[in-house]
């Protein structure tokens, strides 16, 4: 009797169930009904579709879609309303700035000023001063002038009133003139900066010129120092930033060029230090071994980890342990104790035939399920510690978060496979929560499958240790088999689209990369012309199955063309293999050594922690974790390369 009393009760929640998932399919049809009926002028069909959507999550978008598409005849009452029913929506925000916007192009300023809020938009700003000025509050507007004004590049129309305003007003002093011109220089603006000159005296106007030649030909600072035998405020500026433009190009003549110039002129302390620390961040990276006595007499100073790990990373590219050891008991507590420095403090140690003080640094590093602790472990031949710990969520904080309307919007927007919306929708949902509460909502969106927004929400809470929640296997049987037709590693390429994407399908780089392996449309375009295939058109690169075989091909190509060395195609995945192989060093080195001197932070780190990734990536799909030291091999030097032998590797990772 009991079992059927428990089976029919069971029946009763599945039959609630099955009916609310009905309801919410039917409303979503509704919706999209509503929708149509909309783009199409059918106002009669939307008012009573719309009207059986009350309790539909994404009725506001309805409203929204109603009244910004006809701005020209809402009324200010309308948006109002609008604004104060939706003010927990991101939907609030953007209609209050397409309202902005048009009460700006009709000079509305009175109206203007009570929908303003604080925003950080530059146009939106510069039009809230106008309507300051306009509506006779000008003393407010024009102290807020110089934070606008001050830019190294041109600002938007909707200022040009502003500044006029601000100018005919005495408010424009040359001091305010000469800092802007010295930000368009350094900006590389230099057109900005004559148009700006006419702000100056006629005696002042000449040391602009003169700052546009040095702009043209730095090298004047150093063959033509008499140009300078004038006194100016600005001098020492543009002697500076002459030095500066010069040590991009060689730092070693700048370096000759401040020795002359730093006895010659009356440089202030901080400047003299300031200079000398940039000539150091530059000689520094072209890792030349005349560099090190300038590098070992320019002591950072506390706190600057920047030049710090310069000088470091230059002892490690000679191979100076020494200066290694030295540098980092040098560093501050703190950067002492990071991962990194730790490492390299036992290479040193080991290196300089200490290895017993080294081995207790490898232990303590081999415990991190990170980067050094792999490359730890492996110097003592410990396992990898990869230790798994799924977050444990209250269920009461996940029934609360699950349940916010936002969040309701962002989940219906997903299913409906509006990705832009629903980011947006999340962001908004999440950007007031507690650690807690983001916590839930991590999980939450592991349940729903969206793994970039639980991957980068965990990431806001420090918790590492939920392993299947950061590492998804996403499109686990297309990326095994592409990368298995690749001739590759499936870790790898997981690893590459954890650390390209992680996981958003429509991803898109602000230098035009596209989706899960962050393609460039002319290299798949290249890849897919060696297949004997059409080029992909971008809707195709944002495409899964599209995106991950021509992605695993070209890092197949990136394997092959760099002699099958891991390291050297994970780096020339990120940067080029062009400018992988200007990076090779003269003789053969230690790949971690290598790594580590990469010039670019941002390859860096890619090619760190996409090696780290691979090993995870490799327990999570069920193999034990292969060594990192077997994807280390020694980077051959230069001429070795050019001799045509090949590295010592052949794992195609």
């Amino acid at each position: 009797m009991r079992l059927a009393l428990a089976l029919m009760a069971l029946a009763g929640i599945w039959a609630c169930v099955g009916s609310a998932q009905a309801s919410i399919e039917g409303q979503r049809t509704r919706f999209l009904e509503a929708e149509q009926a909309l783009a199409q002028g059918r106002h009669s069909d939307f008012e009573w579709l719309s009207s059986r959507l009350k309790d539909y999550p994404l009725l506001p978008y309805l409203e929204y879609e109603r009244l910004s598409g006809d701005l020209r005849h809402a009324s200010s009452a309308q948006v109002r309303a609008f604004l104060d029913r939706y003010s927990d929506t991101s939907l609030a925000g953007r209609l209050r700035s397409q309202w902005l916007d048009r009460l700006a192009s009709q000079k509305r300023w009175a109206s203007y000023l009570q929908f303003y809020e604080s925003s950080d938009d530059t146009e939106t700003r510069c039009n809230h001063l106008h309507a300051l000025i306009a509506t006779g509050q000008r003393a407010e507007a024009f102290s807020q002038v110089p934070a606008l004004w001050l830019h190294g590049s041109s600002q938007p129309k909707a200022c040009d009133p502003v500044f006029k305003a601000w100018r005919a007003a005495g408010r424009l002093t040359p001091q305010l003139t000469w800092q802007r011109i010295e930000l368009a220089f350094n900006a590389g603006e230099w057109r900005l900066a004559l148009y700006l000159k006419r702000y100056l005296s006629s005696a002042d106007q000449s040391w602009v010129d003169l700052w546009l030649k040095v702009y043209r030909n730095p090298g004047l600072v150093a063959d033509n120092p008499g140009l300078f035998k004038g006194k100016h405020p600005m001098r020492n500026d543009i002697l500076e930033h002459g030095l500066r433009r010069l040590a991009r190009r060689d730092p070693e003549d700048a370096l000759k060029a401040w020795r002359k110039l730093e006895h010659r002129f009356p440089f202030s302390d901080t400047r003299s230090e300031r200079i000398r620390r940039y000539l150091a961040l530059l000689l520094a990276r072209s890792q030349d071994p005349e560099a090190m006595s300038y590098l070992d007499a320019v002591q950072p100073a506390a706190g600057d980890k920047v030049l710090s790990a310069a000088r470091l990373r230059t002892a490690l590219a000679l191979g100076d342990w020494s200066k290694v050891l030295a540098w980092v008991d040098a560093l501050p507590e703190q950067p002492r104790q990071e991962e990194r420095w730790r490492y390299w403090r036992a290479r040193a140690l080991e290196q300089l035939g200490h290895a017993g003080q080294a081995k207790p640094i490898y232990r303590a590093l081999a415990k991190e399920r990170s980067y050094y602790g792999f490359l730890a472990a492996d110097h003592l031949g410990l396992d990898y510690r990869m230790d798994d710990v799924p977050l444990a969520v209250s269920p009461a904080v996940a029934q609360d978060v699950q349940k916010r309307p936002s969040l309701l919007r962002a989940h219906e927007l997903l299913l409906l496979d509006r990705l832009v919306d629903a980011r947006r929708e999340w962001r908004w949902a999440t950007r007031d929560m507690s650690t807690e509460e983001l916590q839930a909502a991590a999980k939450l969106a592991q349940r729903w499958g969206w793994y970039d927004r639980a991957i980068f929400t965990v990431a806001r809470t420090g918790y590492w240790d939920d392993l299947e929640l950061r590492f998804p296997l996403a499109y686990r049987k297309l990326v095994e088999r592409l990368a298995h037709g690749a001739g590759l590693n499936p870790a790898w390429v997981y690893a590459v689209v954890r650390q390209e994407s992680a996981f958003v399908h429509d991803a898109r780089s602000a230098a035009g990369a596209l989706g899960l392996m962050q393609l460039m449309p002319a290299t798949a375009k290249h890849v897919a012309h060696k297949l004997g295939e059409h080029p992909p058109t971008a809707r195709a690169l944002l495409e899964p199955r599209t995106n991950i075989r021509l992605g695993s091909t070209y890092l197949s190509r990136m394997l092959d063309e760099l002699n099958d060395h891991p390291v050297l195609a994970t780096a020339a995945y990120n940067a080029g293999p062009r400018r992988v192989r200007s990076w090779l060093p003269d003789t053969s080195i230690e790949a971690d050594r290598w790594v580590e001197v990469i010039p670019f932070r941002e390859t860096r780190t890619y090619v760190e922690r996409v090696l780290a990734y691979t090993i995870i990536y490799e327990q999570r799909l069920g193999a034990k974790p292969s060594r990192l030291s077997k994807r280390m091999h020694p980077v051959s030097g230069a001429s070795s390369w050019a001799a045509g032998s090949k590295g010592a590797g052949r794992d195609r990772v």
